[in-house]
């Protein structure tokens, strides 16, 4: 444990025992049901506090940041709760309410508080999964690039390869950067097939000579894959 971690944790230990000491010292005059339910509620607005204040908001490693959907609803609930949770208390000491009611009406903004922390978590769920779909729209729009690149990579080893075919290919890389990106199954398969054939327009490109007329099949080929692909927005 280094010396950050152990003055932190000092730190919220001697917050819990001030809590726990000035109700020990200065409610004494509160009946021990009432102290112990304040106790306990004042240890827990404490424990929420102390998650916000020292906790980091946004997990820095989950590239969703699906905290960020959260933030909105989460404090609205946390200062709700605290708020109503102090409250409830110091009208209960006050007005010297009995401790049934304050009981329940602690249970009743702890309920309620849990319901929030729900639609909290459901709110982070849909930003993550808002993310994945993202992600994998992306994800196909980046395989066509690196293919293309790999492809295009090899053109120069493509001794005598028409001018026409390789002015066909730099369109289609161009064209690339316009894609639109989309996770339906129509379009992965269309991926996959101009991946496929990129592979073996590579192949071929070995031998232009040899290969001349499959080359060009190949390269048509590839721009009516990339032509129907385009025509898929979503």
């Amino acid at each position: 444990m280094d010396a950050k971690t152990f003055y932190k944790t000092l730190a919220i230990l001697l917050g819990y025992g001030l809590i726990i000491g000035g109700f020990t010292v200065f409610g004494s005059a509160l009946e021990t049901k009432v102290r112990i339910l304040d106790i306990i509620v004042s240890l827990l607005v404490y424990t929420q506090l102390i998650q916000f204040l020292i906790y980091p908001l946004i997990d820095v490693r989950n590239p969703a940041h699906k905290e960020v959907g959260m933030m909105g609803i989460h404090f609205g609930v946390l200062g709700t709760y605290c708020i109503f949770a102090i409250g409830i208390m110091v009208f209960g000491i006050i007005a010297d309410i009995p401790f049934g009611y304050q009981l329940m009406a602690q249970l009743v903004i702890i309920f309620l508080a849990l319901l929030g922390r729900v639609a909290t978590l459901f709110s982070g769920e849909n930003v993550q999964r808002i993310y994945e779909k993202e992600q994998q729209q992306v994800k196909g729009k980046k395989m066509l690039g690196l293919v293309m690149n790999d492809l295009m990579d090899a053109l120069p080893r493509a001794e005598s390869l028409e001018s026409s075919c390789v002015q066909k290919l730099q369109d289609i890389q161009e064209a690339l950067r316009y894609l639109t990106p989309s996770a339906s199954e129509e379009a992965r398969q269309y991926e996959a097939d101009f991946c496929r054939t990129a592979e073996d327009l590579k192949v071929l490109m070995r031998n232009t000579d040899l290969n001349g007329e499959r080359i060009k099949e190949a390269v048509g080929q590839l721009e009516r894959i990339l032509s129907r692909r385009k025509k898929i927005n979503s």
